[in-house]
């Protein structure tokens, strides 16, 4: 991979209410890097690669609860791209997979920054030494954006509407093709609420806004690389075709 423009990165905001069909029972979530789904053959046409899902229900703390995007699927069977289940003790046989790109709409904006805020050093003085300090936790950060109003689009709308109701929502970059060796990568903010807001109107030039998002989660990179080979749960060789940097 090299340095890459932004020609091709789209923004997506997820719609609350939505309308993403019901969860989707799965029958096995193994305990890998990736984790492997499988699903009934009624429902694996409901899966497609790149789509955005929540697991839940597994016992599995590294997939419950959690925001991945799918694998390329096949017999029945998709991996969660950006998962961890190694360290889990068992793979699970029971669990849900709710597919969330039915939410998902386009969010237009002139740009995008992402910055993570420093943590706080915490006071631990004492008469002894009433200077010393241990370092915080560092925060989640916040995402800023700029753009043109369109009060027609739907992204538009939405984001009013996450300005207005304060609920966390998913916030995805798409990356362009060019910024991954497969084509395939995205910045996933899980829990991006919308804390900012102001529009801006000056004589002979284009009506413009800017927001603000604090994030209650940190962001994961979801990124498809060249599939390397690696030892599975069972200590057999798979082919691995993704990797997730957090």
């Amino acid at each position: 991979m090299a340095a890459f423009s932004t020609k091709g990165l789209t923004v997506w905001l997820q719609q609350k209410p939505g309308s993403s069909p019901a969860p989707v029972t799965a029958t096995a979530f193994t305990n890998a890097k990736p984790s492997k789904v499988t699903v009934s053959a009624s429902d694996f046409a409901k899966f497609k690669a790149g789509d955005l899902v929540e697991v839940n229900g597994t016992g599995m703390k590294s997939l419950d609860g959690r925001a991945f995007t799918v694998g390329s699927p096949a017999s029945n069977q998709f991996a969660l791209v950006g998962s961890d289940a190694s360290g889990e003790t068992a793979a699970a046989t029971t669990g849900t997979v709710t597919n969330y790109e039915a939410d998902m709409v386009e969010f237009c904006v002139a740009s995008i920054e992402y910055a993570q805020q420093a943590a706080q050093a915490i006071s631990v003085g004492t008469t002894c030494d009433p200077t010393a300090q241990i370092a915080g936790e560092p925060q989640a950060g916040t995402v800023s954006v700029t753009g043109f109003q369109d009060y027609a689009k739907e992204g538009f709308i939405e984001f009013m509407r996450a300005v207005n109701d304060q609920q966390p929502r998913i916030l995805e970059i798409r990356l362009p093709p060019e910024a991954t060796e497969t084509g395939k990568g995205v910045v996933l903010f899980p829990s991006a609420t919308a804390t900012g807001f102001g529009e801006t109107w000056t004589v002979g030039q284009a009506a413009g806004f800017t927001g603000e998002f604090t994030l209650g989660t940190k962001p994961v990179w979801l990124l498809e690389s060249t599939p390397l080979l690696m030892a599975d749960d069972t200590g057999n060789d798979e082919r691995r075709e993704a990797e997730a940097y957090a």
